[in-house]
């Protein structure tokens, strides 16, 4: 009987789960936004080459510059016509040469200035430059850019960008679901309803649960599959490892969902909540870049925050990202069972208060 019962919850979870819009947004389509959106900015950025980037030069200088300059070169006549170009974006990057005094002048868009390819360009050609004025045909040192992968699989931004993806399809799905469920359903009194039955308070929270865990589930492997089919992704998975931060990380964002409409009780203040902390969590946890990109006075915060371990497992079941094993098991122990623990204890404190 109780398994019955069981099944005919999670049939009725499942149902409702997929006729809420908001809930769809945030679990399924939110992320596959992004995914579109980022794959289509750094899938472009992946494959540019030398020959797209754009030189203009102003100044006296000979073919020999001109030909030492691996990138295609154009010449104008003054400073305004390199501002011209670069407002329109026919240039990359503008080069003042007077060669009578052996200056060199660039000139560039303010919002690149921090750009990493942009900053390589301009140090290989003051390399260029100064080398064709001082008459050095070779270098003294060689300097060759290697790149190297801290995980199994060369990875690129684009990889990096789409497990955060992953990473924050798993927190909305699993954060947002028991906001809704516990939020939505108290405010309409249904869970007094429920409670009326014979339906038990830990049997009502694990079948939310697992209803919340399947939608979870499709979005993840929509992300996987469309990152693979339209962005052809380097990595590849180490499913075993997938499956279980898929669900360490899920029944820990639930938790986490939980504890906040334990602490704020409003469910529509509950909400706001979470999403200024979704937004917090995007920025802070390395989902999009790099937590060293940080300054380093603010790094600290990302240690604070969940997404940020959900992160690191994800790319260490992608190979993208090393970390020991023994952290991998800590991390995910963690995530399962102050999950666990948070749905129990709600499911005896909050649920219990509906009666």
């Amino acid at each position: 009987m109780k398994n019955k019962r069981m099944f005919s919850l999670i049939s009725i979870f499942s149902k409702e789960t997929f006729r809420n819009w908001m809930e769809v947004f945030f679990t399924l389509l939110l992320p596959i936004l992004l995914l579109l959106l980022f794959g289509t900015i750094f899938g472009t950025e992946a494959s540019s080459n030398n020959d797209e980037y754009q030189i203009a030069i102003v100044g006296d200088v000979d073919e020999t510059i001109t030909n030492l300059i691996p990138y295609q070169v154009v010449f104008l006549d003054d400073k305004n016509s390199i501002t011209k170009a670069l407002d329109q974006n026919q240039i990359d990057l503008g080069l003042i040469i007077n060669d009578e005094n052996k200056e060199i002048t660039f000139v560039q868009k303010e919002p690149d200035m921090n750009d990493q390819s942009t900053i390589f360009i301009k140090l290989e050609l003051q390399n260029i430059l100064k080398k064709h004025y001082a008459g050095i045909k070779e270098d003294f040192i060689n300097i060759e850019f290697i790149e190297t992968s801290i995980g199994a699989s060369p990875e690129n931004s684009l990889d990096f960008i789409i497990t955060g993806v992953i990473a924050l399809s798993l927190l909305s799905g699993g954060m947002f679901s028991m906001i809704n469920v516990f939020g939505r359903y108290k405010k309409y009194g249904l869970i007094k309803r429920f409670l009326a039955s014979p339906v038990k308070p830990l049997e009502f929270t694990l079948s939310a649960s697992i209803s919340k865990l399947f939608l979870n589930l499709i979005s993840m492997f929509i992300i996987i599959i469309l990152g693979g089919v339209l962005f052809n992704l380097n990595f590849y998975f180490n499913w075993l490892s997938l499956f279980c931060v898929f669900i360490s990380s899920s029944i820990g964002m639930m938790g986490l969902g939980v504890l906040l409409l334990l602490i704020f009780k409003d469910p529509a203040v509950t909400s706001e909540v979470a999403t200024i902390l979704y937004v917090a969590m995007t920025f802070f946890s390395g989902v999009y870049f790099p937590i060293e990109f940080l300054p380093k006075s603010i790094r600290w915060i990302s240690n604070l925050l969940p997404v940020k371990y959900v992160t690191d497992l994800i790319r260490f079941s992608g190979n993208i990202k090393q970390i020991t094993l023994n952290n991998f098991i800590v991390i995910n122990l963690v995530l399962f069972i102050s999950g666990s623990v948070l749905m129990f204890i709600s499911s005896k404190v909050f649920l219990k208060e509906e009666k």
